[in-house]
């Protein structure tokens, strides 16, 4: 079977009307406009490289291929911003190398031809085809990624050779990273999640709020909103808790000391005294991160409320993020239980901080976070509720 013959088969899959003749697929669209979609040769011979090779494997999963004696993977930039190449080529002391560039038309082919495609269908392909253009080449109608490929010298296949190309390709990226300023990591599956859910529905409000804003809070907030990191973007929430740590903290400690010293009966004796410094020592005392932001949340927040924001989420969820138990970067039983909703929240998000901000914490042996690993998904899931304790708290410091 043809290239041309595997394209036309698997649109009519995906629901499209096509006809092939010689290298060209017509694709007629329901109003019975047409697309004339070109296969060229050099797509038919990566097509029968693929099918023809002596080991093959595409798990689409991963994105990863390994074809004969070479490893291909998909790449993701860390920075969109700045120039950089549109390929790299590193050699090793035995002649392996290593490319960094646009994918194979093989790769794609193999893309092509999984089962992941008909996602990627449905959300770019449906609509590029609907653009009403008479004439494309196949190649706009495939994923090209940018990838990296390690490529062993010689014919014979290493054993283990997707783990010692991954070696290899995570030292060319490093390299990459210091000596050319273009920091990319091997791509991984993330849990799909709905957007919404995560980040609220988008709003249609034209009405101007008359409210004024910290604009250091919201300076926190937007860096929040806009960071593809979910670890970052849970630190720059959090800032928006902590910069309200002192002036919430000392509000507690001034009423405290008022009920005291405007008391009609108060004279500054001795006794008294004491009672005033043993407030303010007391204070002090309990004044710990985790209180600070309880005194915060509970300041802002009503209970009630954020019971009924972890019920609405978790119900649009299907899951119990929140309230069922887990170990949470080493600390068991990571629940927030809805009736110390705001004492067991605080607890939960200075939990979150704390393993991000550490990179080692040695003598309670707990867990931290890890840059661009699998703890990134982790850290996601506590975004809607820090968002939501962010919003509720410049809100409530608003002017």
């Amino acid at each position: 079977m043809t290239f041309v013959e595997v394209v036309k088969n698997r649109f009519v899959e995906l629901g499209l009307n096509c006809e092939f003749e010689g290298s060209s697929i017509t694709v007629t669209a329901e109003d019975g406009f047409v697309t004339v979609v070109t296969v060229s040769d050099e797509w038919e011979a990566s097509y029968k490289a693929f099918v023809t090779a002596r080991s093959v494997n595409y798990d689409s999963e991963s994105r990863l291929l390994v074809l004969n004696n070479s490893v291909e993977m998909q790449v993701s930039r860390l920075a969109t911003a700045g120039l950089y190449n549109e390929s790299y080529t590193l050699k090793d002391k035995g002649q392996n190398t290593v490319t960094v560039g646009d994918c194979s038309s093989i790769f794609a082919v193999a893309f092509f031809i999984s089962k992941e495609y008909e996602r990627f269908f449905e959300i770019r392909i449906k609509r590029r085809l609907a653009s009403r253009i008479k004439r494309r080449t196949v190649k706009q109608l495939l994923f090209m990624p940018q990838t990296v490929t390690y490529s062993a010298k010689g014919r014979k296949i290493q054993p283990s050779l997707s783990a010692v190309a991954l070696r290899v390709i995570e030292r060319a990226l490093f390299k990459l990273a210091v000596e050319q300023n273009d920091c990319m990591v091997v791509w991984k599956p993330k849990k799909k999640r709905n957007r919404s859910i995560f980040w609220g529905d988008v709003v249609d409000d034209e009405c101007l709020s008359e409210a004024d804003y910290d604009e250091t809070v919201v300076n926190y907030y937007k860096l929040a909103k806009a960071s593809p990191f979910p670890s970052q973007s849970f630190l720059a929430f959090y800032h928006v808790l902590e910069y309200q740590f002192l002036k919430v903290s000392e509000l507690v400690v001034h009423d405290r000391l008022a009920s005291i010293l405007n008391e009609t009966k108060f004279r500054a004796t001795r006794n008294n005294l004491d009672k005033v410094i043993s407030a303010i020592r007391g204070h002090d005392s309990r004044n710990d991160e985790t209180e600070m932001l309880r005194n915060v949340l509970a300041r802002y927040i009503s209970e009630e409320d954020l019971v009924e924001f972890i019920t609405t989420f978790e119900e649009r969820c299907g899951d119990k993020v929140y309230t069922k138990s887990r170990t949470l970067f080493g600390q068991k039983d990571a629940v927030i239980n809805k009736s110390h909703a705001l004492a067991n929240t605080a607890k939960v998000l200075k939990q979150v901080r704390n393993a991000i901000v550490h990179s080692t914490d040695r003598y309670k042996r707990e867990d931290c976070h890890i840059p661009l690993t699998d703890s990134e998904s982790i850290i996601e899931e506590y975004l809607p509720i820090v968002r939501f304790v962010a919003e509720k708290v410049i809100f409530g410091t608003a002017s």
